[in-house]
């Protein structure tokens, strides 16, 4: 039988068939990487153990990335190149639809962190081990999060339809919902904590909070 054409700039040796393995290459190694900085921290991720993990001597992996700073810096900068979370809520919150902008809030964060948990880990891990090499990540996402949440909630409590609180602990009592439901479940592993579906623990968490948050009609108050 006739071997199979190749396309010819797919042949093995071929500059993109190489430039593709390099990439492939590259995208495995961070993808260990994230595994080992969830497992075992950033102090204690060597660059030994992450060749072993990828199937190269530490001399071919210092030839993709020169330390385990750089590797950190890659992982980070993946994430912030996905869609921003503000600008997917600001439509909404122009709307002012509170039900939709914090189910969708929540629904978000959810589907995000639960299509690749080990970040969130890795994000705990540099937490606990009290290095800065996170900090771009939580000042571009996560801290442009709150503040966006905090300048919802003050809005809506200047227009009347929210009761006066600090928006500040109004927003960290929403995100602190959510963020539990993520930390029980993919941190600690208490599956069972949470036990309903997805969709339903939400929408729950928002009935609650707009419970205490939407001020009620005259007519309505007890």
């Amino acid at each position: 039988m006739a071997e199979p054409i190749v396309p010819l700039d797919s042949r093995p040796g071929s500059p993109q068939s190489r430039r593709r393995s390099g990439v492939d290459r590259r995208e495995q190694i961070l993808r260990e990487a994230m595994k080992c900085f969830a497992e075992d921290g950033f102090r204690g991720t060597t660059i030994r153990g992450l060749a072993e993990r990828v199937g190269l001597s530490e001399a071919a992996l210092y030839r993709y990335f020169p330390g385990k700073e750089s590797i950190y810096a890659a992982i980070l900068d993946q994430k912030m190149a996905a869609v921003d979370l503000v600008a997917l809520l600001e439509p909404v919150a122009e709307r002012r639809d509170d039900r939709q902008f914090f189910g969708g809030l929540a629904n978000e964060i959810f589907a995000r962190v639960e299509a690749d948990p080990t970040f969130l880990r890795l994000l705990y891990f540099s937490a606990l081990e009290g290095h800065q090499l996170a900090r771009p990540f939580f000042d571009s996402r996560v801290k442009r999060l709150r503040e966006f949440v905090t300048d919802y909630i003050s809005r809506r409590i200047e227009e009347g339809d929210f009761i006066a609180v600090d928006p500040v602990i109004a927003s960290r009592a929403f995100l602190g919902m959510v963020f539990d439901y993520l930390s029980v479940r993919l941190v600690l592993g208490q599956t069972d904590a949470y036990p309903q579906p997805r969709e339903e623990v939400s929408e729950t968490f928002v009935s609650i909070f707009l419970r205490g948050m939407q001020r009620q009609p005259q007519g309505e108050r007890a």
